[in-house]
């Protein structure tokens, strides 16, 4: 698993993460984030690598560490801090021996991860010199990308927002409601994989950014599976894919997009729409 050396050359490539105070060799620091954006499987794909006798992921799942470096002010910002993002990858001997345990149980193997990461859905979205920090800190680090149906996907994080997360029904969010929503510049952002593609791939390895379709997920879900462990450099076996890959994990309700708001999502997606179709050959 990756380990930062702490020097003052280091220190001179970062604006916004805190380093300690002292130089040395600190960690582990991820060797892959899985970046979203929003509503388009991260929680999926977390849920069914947590048990990879080879994979160490975060606890909780999202730690929303980089995406808020640059807006202290924010209500649920909580540190700028190198320590305090690192201690949550370092697990409790009370969960790893779990986690050893199951292992044994399941595959006839121990739990020896040989690499760690964080799925925190708005690190998609980063501004490029957030980025820049981020490669800073682990020059050779991995990034999972998901694509949707950009009009799916906005569709699906209303829901979840504006409905799920606050007890109400989708009939009773308002069309302004919805609008102001769609309209809303981060969410316009979540919708420019392309641009997402390219901020990363601009600060990494060729090699170093994979870029999933959430489709895969109900079409294929297990050849899925397999194709991210052999990205992260885990051993990708079918034995390593739990029956449980075939359900859904964290859906909203199953409303489809009404006509008069995928007209108007289609409209302010349009370009957007038209990049994936150019760079990815990818269309709904």
């Amino acid at each position: 698993m990756a380990a930062i050396v702490v020097d003052d050359a280091l220190r001179a490539k970062l604006r916004y993460v805190k380093l300690p105070a002292r130089n040395g060799v600190f960690g582990p620091f991820p060797d892959f984030l899985i970046a979203g954006p929003q509503r388009t499987g991260t929680t999926w794909l977390h849920a069914n690598l947590r048990f990879h006798p080879e994979i160490l992921l975060s606890r909780p799942k999202e730690i929303f560490f980089f995406n808020r470096l640059k807006t202290p002010e924010h209500p649920k910002f909580r540190s700028d801090r190198l320590e305090w993002y690192l201690r949550f990858f370092r697990e409790p001997a009370w969960l790893a021996g779990l986690k050893h345990a199951l292992c044994l149980w399941r595959y006839g193997r121990p739990y020896r991860p040989r690499v760690c990461g964080e799925a925190t859905a708005s690190y998609a979205a980063l501004d490029t010199d957030v980025i820049g920090e981020v490669v800073a800190l682990n020059p050779r680090i991995k990034v999972i990308l998901m694509i949707r149906d950009p009009v799916e996907r906005a569709w699906s994080h209303a829901k979840k927002d504006l409905a799920r997360n606050r007890g109400r029904d989708v009939r009773d969010v308002s069309r302004a409601e919805f609008e102001r929503f769609f309209r809303d510049d981060y969410q316009r952002r979540c919708a420019r994989y392309v641009e997402q593609y390219e901020n990363w791939s601009a600060h990494l390895p060729p090699g170093h950014v994979a870029v999933y379709l959430f489709d895969d997920i109900g079409r294929r879900p297990e050849d899925l599976l397999l194709e991210v462990m052999a990205f992260l450099g885990v051993a990708s076996d079918r034995r390593y894919v739990s029956p449980a890959a075939r359900k859904p994990v964290n859906p909203t309700a199953g409303e489809p997009v009404p006509d008069e708001y995928r007209r108007l999502l289609e409209d302010l997606l349009r370009e957007e729409i038209r990049a994936l179709r150019e760079r990815f050959g990818l269309s709904w």
